[in-house]
């Protein structure tokens, strides 16, 4: 695995050994996922929730992000990320929690105004067995998160009104198997970019454009 853009651009990070049940997010993903957040990432903390590898918050603070959240809750994937936040030397702008993503989100509180974005590549099949949680887990995002942050979802399913709140404020986006949704608190007036894809075929579903197995609480 390689950081694809940004300061740390083609750097590796270890992935996952073995069948340990984590599936990274592909470059192809990863690439078309940070080409439409674009500039939106520079400056702002990044929430990596079910962070796996932590490939998605280490590809957002090569991009510039002032600081990346991690959160997991497999030990081995957590000692996976503490080696790859010291292989590009970001242990100054990491913060790694040991965590069940639905609880850590459930007690979430922003330390100020300042927008953040969070990014969620949860198991595929936590939307099979757990599509209530993540629901209700995006919806106290939405509720909780400062005015003008962003929330992108990374999905093998069709997404529907089971797993997002508010089904048509989101911008969905296809690329062969996987989708990718975006919901943007800063209103729909500020859509998010149509960034150049490498498969012609790719789809988009329009909304409407604003920019192991465990168990959870009821």
């Amino acid at each position: 695995m390689r950081i694809i853009a940004g300061q740390r651009r083609g750097h590796k990070i270890d992935g996952p050994k073995g069948a340990t049940g984590t599936r990274p997010t592909s470059d192809l993903v990863r690439e078309s996922l940070f080409n439409i957040l674009r500039d939106l990432v520079a400056g702002r903390d990044v929430i990596d929730l079910f962070a796996g590898t932590g490939a998605l918050g280490l590809e957002a603070l090569s991009r510039g992000a002032r600081r990346a959240v991690f959160v997991e809750r497999d030990r081995d994937n957590i000692a996976l990320i503490y080696r790859n936040v010291a292989t590009l030397r970001y242990q100054d702008r990491a913060v790694i929690r040991h965590a069940d993503a639905y609880r850590w989100a459930r007690s979430y509180r922003p330390e100020d105004d300042r927008p953040v974005i969070v990014l969620l590549d949860p198991p595929y099949r936590e939307y099979e067995i757990h599509a209530k949680y993540l629901n209700r887990m995006l919806a106290g995002l939405v509720e909780n998160l400062p005015p003008g942050s962003l929330i992108a979802l990374e999905s093998g399913r069709t997404l529907d009104a089971r797993i997002l709140p508010d089904l048509d404020a989101w911008d969905i986006r296809r690329y062969g198997d996987t989708q990718l949704a975006f919901l943007d608190l800063a209103g729909p007036d500020v859509p998010l970019p149509m960034e150049e894809r490498a498969d012609p075929t790719d789809e988009v579903t329009p909304g409407i454009l604003t920019t192991a197995e465990d168990q959870h609480d009821e």
